[in-house]
């Protein structure tokens, strides 16, 4: 009987999946996370710390802050009435999503134009190399600017006149992404889109047409986003955890990618819905299927 139960111990360890590795895609808020000079940046009092008249230790803070401070998810609601609130956001476009990274830092280098209004034809380019965008899916848009964030005054590009000034999307590549699903028959289409600045929109904006474009289509957008040089081009999924704020217009997020252990370009991470909930429930099937057996043979 010992044996039996060894054997089976052994078919669903080695069933279990590999650990993928993970990336942080946040700062840390009052270490060196970035918000825009024009918003409440973080602040964080220290109430209690030390040891209390039991002799027990205890550490207590507030802190106060912007919905829309360091690394955080807009709700549609930010700038479309009758949109998503960050509360309402559907559980399965923040959970376990696939991702993408479109690269224009080059583009913006060679342009040589701080407000670089990043093109539709950026976004074909990439397709045209990797393929289509997967249905359900976050882009990444990658701009390089991050670089710049331990230095707020260059990261902003903040002027003499309180105008930031910082590349970001037309309004143009914001619409070709927030119809993408439709034009190509997909059921869900991009669910959100993230940048390494400070807004999803060019620095200098006045109307913020790339923020309208995509959320009033349910596309929310993820602003001050870290390590995005460390994400490989597809084949990752990311984790957006918001603070759930009822009606709130944004929430500072915990934003973590999860990378296979080798980067094959295999397509089986990008198909995220069902295929990762099987790979968790693996072993508990396999389990079902060889313990159940032996466990009833054992009985008769």
């Amino acid at each position: 009987m010992m044996a039996l139960h060894v054997l089976a111990l052994l078919v669903v360890m080695a069933a279990s999946p590999v650990v993928p590795r993970l990336v942080e895609l946040s700062y840390t808020y009052n270490v060196d996370a970035p918000t825009s000079p024009k918003l409440r940046p973080f602040s964080m009092t220290v109430l209690k710390k030390g040891t209390n008249d039991l002799g027990i230790w205890v550490e207590l803070n507030e802190f106060c802050t912007s919905e829309h401070s360091g690394t955080h998810v807009d709700a549609p609601v930010h700038f479309a009435r009758d949109t998503w609130p960050i509360n309402e956001i559907p559980l399965e476009r923040l959970w376990r999503v696939p991702g993408v990274v479109i690269d224009v830092s080059q583009a913006i280098s060679e342009a040589n134009e701080t407000n670089f209004a990043i093109p539709v034809s950026e976004l074909e380019a990439w397709e045209s190399r990797h393929g289509v965008i997967p249905d359900g899916a976050l882009v990444f848009i990658r701009t390089g600017w991050g670089a710049k964030s331990h230095d707020l005054a260059e990261y902003s590009g903040i002027d003499n006149q309180k105008r930031n000034n910082f590349p970001g999307l037309s309004k143009e590549a914001a619409t070709w992404l927030a119809t993408h699903g439709a034009r190509h028959g997909h059921p869900t289409g991009v669910v959100g889109v993230g940048v390494d600045t400070i807004s999803v929109d060019v620095g200098n904006s006045t109307h913020y047409e790339a923020h309208q474009a995509m959320y009033s289509r349910n596309v929310y957008g993820m602003e001050n986003l870290a390590n995005l040089d460390q994400l490989p081009t597809t084949n990752f999924l990311v984790t957006v955890m918001p603070m759930r704020i009822g009606g709130g217009s944004g929430a500072p997020a915990r934003i973590i990618a999860e990378l296979p252990e080798k980067h094959t370009g295999a397509s089986h991470l990008i198909q995220a819905s069902e295929g990762t909930r099987l790979n968790a429930e693996l072993p508990f099937l396999l389990m079902a299927a060889v313990v159940g057996p032996l466990l009833r043979h054992l009985r008769d």
